[in-house]
């Protein structure tokens, strides 16, 4: 128990809860202003996040005085590219379908970056039980929440 990172596992669940309510929000937005072609929403939602990211970055008084791309190595800018393309497919996957399907596709993401990391030889991971099933366990509840929700939908017409 004493080898598990308990703040790294806090931020890991502190990111996934984010990013769900960041997805039912967009996806909520996205649905109720679809007469917007989507590039319009995607800028005015990219803005908001823009302003924000500026006001926390002002609120710690050194990013601007060290500069803000202070630090920033090439690896720090591929991640940052890859976050890019990653943010544009998700919406543009968030326009056309639902939250929990996003987030089916981002944990089946995670279970390829898994393999990835096994596979490949530039990474020194094993292949590991405890870790795979933890990421296939995340995955089988969404697609299970996702596959009984039309059954259970039926049985509250039964229901009354």
């Amino acid at each position: 128990f004493r080898s598990i990172p308990i703040m790294g596992v806090l931020n890991v669940l502190l990111k996934v809860t984010v990013s769900c309510l960041c997805a039912v929000l967009a996806d909520k937005y996205m649905k109720d202003f679809k007469s917007l072609p989507f590039y319009v929403q995607l800028v005015q939602m990219k803005l908001a996040w823009t302003t924000t990211i500026l006001i926390i970055s002002f609120a710690d008084g050194t990013t601007w005085q060290r500069g803000f791309f202070s630090g920033w190595t090439p690896a720090v800018w591929g991640v940052f590219a890859s976050f890019i393309v990653k943010c544009w497919s998700t919406m543009a996957i968030l326009s056309l379908l639902d939250s929990v399907l996003k987030n089916i596709g981002e944990a089946s993401a995670v279970l390829v970056i898994y393999f990835m990391n096994i596979c490949l030889p530039m990474f020194p991971d094993k292949f590991e039980v405890p870790s795979f099933l933890s990421v296939m366990v995340v995955i089988l509840s969404v697609t299970a929440y996702v596959g009984s929700k039309s059954v259970v939908e039926k049985a509250e017409l039964y229901d009354k």
